[in-house]
């Protein structure tokens, strides 16, 4: 049910994380040079990533599945979908296929309906209580 609620067709945890890693690209320069190869200039150092292949040189990409800031950067100087790129066991299509036949309803025949109970005369009952530890 949660799963018919997704937007872009990956969960809101992982969108939320693609989203800061778009947010932090923009402070970055992109440099294309061919085949969907671009150098991303940050302010320390210069990453290389490979859109084709999936990588990128800080490895964050390759690790968790999810474009790091340099692979959104390099993705919005070639005017592609960040999406596109997300592992695809992130997608929702995965999701059903992992989820869907685990999750199966409970039988709730002939169970008690607990606001029926009401709590009596309790100096007639028992009440267990923890040992006594020293």
């Amino acid at each position: 049910m949660a799963m018919s609620k997704w937007k872009n067709g990956i969960g809101p945890n992982t969108n939320a994380t693609l989203m800061e890693n778009v947010a932090r690209c923009a402070c970055m320069l992109s440099v294309p040079y061919g085949r969907g190869r671009v150098c991303v200039h940050t302010a320390k150092v210069a990453i290389h990533v490979d859109l084709g292949k999936g990588e990128c040189s800080c490895a964050a990409w390759q690790m968790s599945g999810i474009p790091c800031p340099h692979a959104c950067a390099a993705i919005k100087v070639l005017n592609s979908n960040v999406y596109d790129f997300i592992e695809e066991c992130y997608k929702i299509t995965s999701q059903q296929k992992i989820y869907g036949r685990t999750m199966i309803l409970v039988v709730t025949i002939d169970m008690p309906n607990l606001n029926n109970y009401r709590l009596q005369d309790t100096t007639s009952q028992v009440f267990l209580t923890p040992p006594l530890t020293s």
